[in-house]
């Protein structure tokens, strides 16, 4: 993720060691033998076997189809306990713990695969650009790396005799070392890449002892300076195979398409052990249980070779993210006497990618990336990830119609990809590569660009090549991988080329993508050795003078953009009205999937979202972790709801009342609309009308279709809304891992509203005009007013207290996006304004139609602007409501908000509105909200945001009901405004220094809030972290007079409607 340090003109104010300032250095010896592996940046693997392709040796036919190695006699896990060692110094580890002899009995128990931090050893930091140690490369300062110790045993079963055995270790670090009774086996560095040893030699009969040790920090860490929990241990699976001396130690499956993109290409490289005896190598694809195809070819005894088996495949059923078909491809190997010696599973699928009249092609067609950045995240195990997750995390994403993922920022678990090619998602596959502190001091200093960034340096082009290779080798065969990405945020320079060409050189089916934000603003362009320009967080401007330039011919695909931190994702649906405009601009990848904090538990129990500073002082601080579209335990945050609407496949439009057309665009790239069902619902103030489904349709990928609803005619009534909605609904199996009936697409369409009907509120109103205060009362309302304030010290009904307050506000509790983009400094003026100002009058009087009104005048800002309120009661104990703010001097910034401020002493228990829902909505972030009447509880209409800010706005309200079963409070608009109920005091939002509150602390207590804006900023979405991140000019206030009216009203009994409200809760099916 990028972020912007303050720039300096000397090193010295550069900041790169936690929260320190120091100078970053460079050593001026970067490869010396004399130093250990882990500060040796020539030193990546000793004893490391070859990176090969995902996939296990089974032992038959039938297990190689079922697919489960733990089914499997040559498979040992060795997850589990282990006997644990933690040294918080690497000059202070346990000497000689490989051997058997020696004691151990007093460790403790650790499992594996675990982060040891979530165990209950050191601490956990969250660093974003800043390394966690003083930067220095490649030197690590001994007296604070830790290390981890492992230990335990194992039995080799009496069957692996005669095999060669293999030892996997799924990925761990940032550098470990592995012994076996005692032997040194291999070293590795690559924290999220798997690294495998032939530890053949090494085992014995009966008992064996493994050890690894972990060091914390490697030179490796240099090149791992991603924004996410700088976590250690054991994270993936570690587990022995046991495979024959004569084998496959690796396959390569290349199935494309052929010119016509109609027929299958298939070609399987297999990597061969050298072999004594004559072996057949065989082929076979299937489709499901059928037998597509079937070759073979004899291999003579002899020496390691690559043995190339190929076929053509008439038909094919091609892949793509929307038509995910896979086929079986089982490669075996069979010796003279026909047995099977090796049987290898691998799911496939048919597609091309390329770059064809400047766009992104798959299968020879154009596509649209829908994507998101996704971290590897859990909030009890930081980096260890369960396939529910992943699977969870999959489901949600479909849901969201999302179709790519970029694994920001390394190689993800192997269970995602395979995940991933099953259920459909393009992948931009990551390499372990971010020198952020470097590359940002790099670029902030040009002359030192070369000494600073990482790729420039011949000491470290071996790891990055290795980096990018590795996982070349690794996910080569998952047909969802289209991209391969060099890294991110490290730089440029000559070792991301030379790591490109290996890159494109093993694997030039697939695409290269690298921006690196390797160049400064003025040099945003895009690398030669990719393919596509990939930026970062280029705003719509910046897209546009793209789209139009020809001289750039490289198709934008933003690896980042829409910066979703906290209460964001304010107009996303403006880049995706410009994406399609433009062919050249094919989507991007949102930053970023999953909030990225921990389950924390406060004195009393209470579950809250702790951030950087919970586990000791942590650069990090308390905001960064908070980007996500859902949060940590995958519960959508409001944000997810936009991005599903907007990058719906199935888009409505162009709707016209007389004769109810409408039409419909199909952008899906590859499949047309048959496995949907279409249905219209007509809604007269959110209460339904009529209702029908459409004729099944079949409009073509990316085709336009129009069709008429068959709406019933109406007989309209004075003040009522009339909308049609129209959905598409999946049918059975029709998107992956979402439910038959789950809605796609919707829009919702204007038909018919007429004025609201004048309403005659007679009865007597007395007036009461007292030293301190000023009291109007009808039908059993009583208004008192406070003479020394001008507030409302209540408004009741029959004794019970509806309302209090009423005091003009300017201010909203500060969002992420407030806090760091300017907006909180910016608006300073009117948070004094709205804390402090003085009244200049009060005057009451009764009116012509037996009303009784006062008028409250305020000074705001010594002479800055004024503000009037005006409450007119009626004789049915009604209050006509009426603010407006007249600015006074034009050197102002725009209020953020302009509105009144009421709390709810009752504090009802629930809250119904119409207008839009059911989640809340602000006016840049509020198109996946139709207008509907809505019921919910009300301690439900505040979001638990990570950090607590803002939240709960609803636009476009029309009317609000809150009550209790008795007694309640009716708020009417005289036009649409915004309204936020709440179940506390609205400053238990407002921002405090980091650590000091927590989203536990937001509760249901004391009185309610009830604000009510005429206008209001948008929440912003471009970035969190400068001015850009402010909320476009569209969606800001203007200064300039602003006025709000609404009629507060008290209503006995549950409400209005409650029997026609919907939930006020937003669900994953609707």
């Amino acid at each position: 993720m990028r972020k912007i340090l303050a720039a300096g003109a000397a090193m010295s104010v550069m900041v790169l060691a936690g929260a320190a300032i120091a100078q970053p250095k460079v050593d001026p010896v970067q490869v010396d033998p004399s130093r250990p592996d882990w500060e040796n940046p020539a030193v990546n693997a000793r004893g490391k076997l070859p990176a090969v392709a995902t996939h296990f040796p089974f032992e038959s036919r039938a297990l190689a189809l079922a697919g489960d190695m733990a089914r499997s006699a040559r498979y040992l896990t060795l997850d589990g306990q282990w006997a644990f060692h933690f040294s918080p110094s690497s000059d202070d580890v346990p000497a000689g713990f490989e051997k058997s002899d020696y004691d151990a009995s007093s460790w403790k128990d650790i499992k594996v695969p675990a982060m040891w931090q979530a165990e209950g050893y050191d601490q956990a930091r969250y660093n974003n650009i800043t390394y966690p140690f003083p930067a220095n490369r490649p030197l690590i300062p001994h007296a604070t790396n830790p290390v981890g110790s492992y230990r335990r045993t194992f039995e080799v079963p009496a069957g692996w005799s005669g095999q060669d055995v293999i030892l996997h270790v799924g990925a761990a670090g940032a550098a470990y070392r592995v012994w076996v009774n005692g032997q040194e086996v291999g070293y590795y560095e690559d924290s999220k890449l798997p690294a495998e040893f032939d530890v053949t030699k090494h085992v014995r009969p009966g008992q064996n002892l493994i050890a690894i040790q972990v060091h914390r920090w490697a030179d490796g860490s240099y090149l791992e300076d991603q924004d996410f929990w700088r976590v250690s241990g054991i994270e993936r699976s570690v587990y022995l195979k046991a495979i024959p001396q004569a084998r496959a130690s690796d396959l390569f499956v290349k199935a494309g398409l052929d010119k016509a993109y109609r027929d299958g290409t298939l070609s399987t490289e297999l990597s061969l052990t050298a072999r004594k005896a004559p072996l057949t190598a065989r082929m076979t694809l299937l489709d499901g249980d059928r037998e597509v195809l079937k070759t073979e070819a004899k291999v003579a005894p002899g020496a390691a070779r690559v043995v190339s088996l190929t076929a053509a495949v008439p038909g094919v059923k091609p892949w793509t993210a929307e038509t995910p078909n896979l086929y079986t491809l089982l490669v075996e190997l069979i010796d003279a006497q026909g047995a099977v010696i090796q049987a290898t599973p691998q799911r496939i699928g048919f597609r091309t990618v390329e770059i064809k009249d400047g766009r992104v092609m798959v299968n020879g067609r154009p596509i649209v990336i829908r994507g998101v950045n996704r971290h590897e995240h859990d909030p009890e195990t930081f980096h260890v990830i369960s396939e529910e997750s992943m699977r969870r995390d999959i489901e949600l994403m479909k849901r969201a119609n999302i179709n790519a993922v970029r694994t920001s920022h390394y190689p993800n678990d192997e269970r995602f990809y395979a995940l991933a090619d099953e259920y459909g998602l393009y992948v931009m596959d990551e390499a372990n590569i971010e020198s952020h502190a470097y590359m940002d001091y790099g670029n902030k200093v040009p002359a030192l660009r070369e000494q600073m960034q990482l790729g420039f340096d011949p000491a470290w082009e071996a790891a990055h090549r290795d980096r990018v290779l590795n996982m070349v080798e690794r996910d080569k065969n998952h047909p969802s991988v289209i991209f391969w990405s060099l890294g991110n945020e490290a730089g440029i320079g000559p070792n991301f080329e030379k790591a490109a060409a290996a890159a494109r050189k093993r694997d030039p089916s697939r695409l290269i993508s690298y921006l690196g934000w390797g160049t400064l603003d003025w040099e945003h362009q895009p690398n030669a050795y990719v393919d596509i320009y990939a930026p970062m967080y280029d705003d719509i401007e910046k897209m546009v003078d793209w789209a139009k330039d020809p001289t750039r011919t490289q198709p934008m695909i933003q690896c980042e953009y829409a910066h979703m931190q906290g209460n964001g994702g304010g107009n996303f649906k403006d880049y995706w009205d410009t994406i399609y405009a433009y062919d050249k601009l094919q989507g991007g990848f949102i930053w970023d999937w999953v909030d990225q904090s921990m389950y924390r538990y406060a004195k009393d129990g209470r579950r809250y979202w702790g951030d950087g500073g919970e586990y000791g002082k942590n650069p990090g601080g308390d905001i960064e972790f908070g980007d996500g579209m859902i949060q940590p335990d995958r519960t959508p945050n409001p944000h997810f709801y936009e991005v599903r609407k907007v990058l719906s496949p199935i888009q409505f439009g162009a709707f016209d009342p007389a004769t109810g057309k409408v039409t419909i665009t199909n952008r899906h790239d590859f499949r047309d609309l048959s496995g949907f069902d279409f249905e219209w619902v007509l809604e007269g103030d959110g209460v339904e009308i009529a209702s029908g489904a459409l004729p099944p349709l079949a409009t073509r990928a990316r085709g336009v279709e129009t069709v008429a609803l068959p709406l019933p005619a109406i007989a309209t009534r004075p003040g009522v809304e009339y909308f049609v909605t129209v959905r598409a609904r999946a049918k059975a199996g029709a998107v992956p891992l979402t439910p038959a009936g789950y809605v796609v697409g919707w829009e919702q369409f204007s038909v018919s509203a007429t004025p609201k009907a004048a309403v005659s509120r007679p009865g007597p109103v007395t007036l009461a005009d007292g030293k301190d205060a000023v009291v109007l009362e009808a039908a059993g309302a009583k208004l008192t007013i406070d003479r020394a304030t001008g507030l409302v010290s209540s408004y009741a009904k029959d004794g019970t207290v509806l309302a209090k307050g009423g005091a003009p506000n300017f201010f909203r509790a500060e969002t992420d996006n407030d806090t760091l983009n300017g907006t909180v400094a910016q608006q300073k003026p009117w948070r004094v304004m709205t804390d402090a100002r003085q009244l200049r009058g009060l005057a009451a009087r009764k009116v012509d139609g037996g009303t009784a009104q006062v008028v409250v005048e305020y000074a705001l800002g010594a002479g800055a602007a004024s503000f009037t309120t005006t409450y007119a009661m009626a004789g049915d104990g009604s209050v006509a409501v009426s603010g407006e703010l007249v600015p006074l001097k034009d050197d102002l910034p725009p209020p953020v908000r302009v509105g009144l401020w009421f709390t709810l002493p009752a504090q009802p228990k629930t809250v119904e509105w119409l207008g839009r829902g059911p989640h809340e909505t602000y006016v840049d972030r509020f198109t996946s909200a139709p207008i509907g009447l809505w019921r919910g509880a009300l301690a439900d209409q505040n979001h638990d945001y990570m950090r607590p800010q803002d939240t709960g706005n609803k636009l476009d309200v029309r009317w609000m009901e809150l009550g209790s079963g008795g007694a309640g409070l009716r708020v009417e608009a005289d036009k649409p405004l915004m309204m936020q109920a709440l179940a506390f005091p609205y400053t238990d939002l407002y921002r405090r220094p980091a650590g000091t509150w927590k989203s536990s602390d937001i509760v249901p207590h004391g009185d309610g809030t009830l604000i009510i804006d005429a206008a209001q900023w948008g929440v912003g979405g471009d970035t969190t972290w400068n001015h850009v991140g402010q909320p476009h000019g569209k969606y800001r206030t203007k200064l300039e007079p602003t006025r709000v009216s609404f009629r507060l009203s008290p209503f006995a009994g549950e409400g209005t409607t409650p029997d026609k409200a919907r939930p006020a809760r937003a669900t994953e099916v609707e």
